[in-house]
């Protein structure tokens, strides 16, 4: 499994951990994943971004 593949499973696990909290009415659980989820969406986005700049 390659990196990008990992993060983008990362970022699916954490989709649904933030699903799970808010049903649940854990308002800073669900801000803590969602900041998490911010963060992985981002290297996401850079690691595709460096992929396609030729250096």
């Amino acid at each position: 499994m390659t990196r990008e593949e990992e993060l983008k499973e990362l970022a699916s696990s954490l989709r649904a951990a933030l699903d799970r909290a808010r049903r649940l009415n854990l308002p800073t659980s669900a801000y803590i994943l969602s900041m998490a989820l911010v963060e992985v969406s981002q290297t996401i986005e850079a690691e595709l971004r460096g992929r396609a700049d030729p250096e």
